[in-house]
């Protein structure tokens, strides 16, 4: 059986306080509460953001905690303790304890759980997936997922503190003023590939920003900009009008 998902294990990732001398590891705050744009909600209109500092906080013999990665030692390259996951919307970043990143996305929301994957790479530069949950409850999100590389299969099961559960007001009809954007996501995989935004609401008066890496909009004014990959990376685009705001997310693979 894996001892990951022993009782006694889920109550000490539940209930352990991490130690002072962890919020120096790598520079991360293990408790702390990442801020980024998370725009999925459930069916009840409550909005979940999974971004935090994760880790198996079992202990273990590297630095006081055990391998994000079980059975441990078996994946390729150096072992990780950690993985900081930042949400922006439905797309997923991640940089992990050995100073590589991850992509990827959440694919569905079920009321406080969500479908994710992610894609990287070992030290040993061999490709790796994950995928499996991320599972709210009063401000801790739990990763329950799989890891997958050509010569290994493995699993994760790991905490992180979170930001509290938000839930949004119904937007009424036929106000005047509110903004909104279309898309309302997108994913650009080539270089030079652009996506149009277009703004409608408000007072007719918009202004656009970009917060992120992998591309540039056309312009910070206009009902209508449109955003051009360069490189690699994800965002927020918003467009805000008359005090109000609506945001797009862009992912480029």
């Amino acid at each position: 059986m894996n001892p990951f998902r022993t009782a006694a294990f889920r109550v000490l990732a539940f209930g352990l306080a991490l130690p002072l001398a962890a919020l120096a590891l790598a520079g991360c705050d293990v408790d702390s509460v990442d801020s980024t744009t998370s725009l999925l909600a459930d069916n009840e209109g409550n909005v979940y953001n999974y971004s935090g500092l994760y880790m198996n906080t079992e202990q273990g013999s590297t630095n006081g905690y055990g391998a994000l990665v079980f059975p441990e030692g078996k994946q390729s390259g150096a072992v990780l303790i950690w993985l900081r996951l930042l949400q922006y919307g439905s797309v997923l970043e991640g940089y992990d304890s050995a100073g590589l990143t991850w992509s990827g996305k959440i694919s569905a929301q079920n009321g406080e759980v969500a479908t994710f994957s992610l894609q990287g790479k070992t030290t040993a530069a061999q490709a790796v997936e994950i995928f499996g949950t991320l599972a709210y409850a009063s401000q801790q999100s739990t990763m329950d997922a799989t890891w997958i590389e050509p010569a290994f299969a493995g699993s994760i099961f790991a905490q992180a503190t979170v930001a509290p559960v938000v839930t949004n007001s119904p937007v009424p009809t036929n106000v005047t003023g509110n903004v909104t954007i279309s898309p309302t996501s997108a994913s650009l995989a080539t270089n030079g590939q652009s996506q149009a935004f277009t703004a409608t609401g408000g007072s007719g008066s918009y202004a656009w920003t970009f917060s992120g890496t992998g591309g540039t909009l056309s312009s910070s004014a206009g009902s209508s900009v449109t955003f051009t990959r360069n490189s690699t990376g994800s965002g927020v685009i918003q467009v805000s009008s008359s005090g109000d705001s609506a945001t797009a997310s862009i992912s480029c693979p």
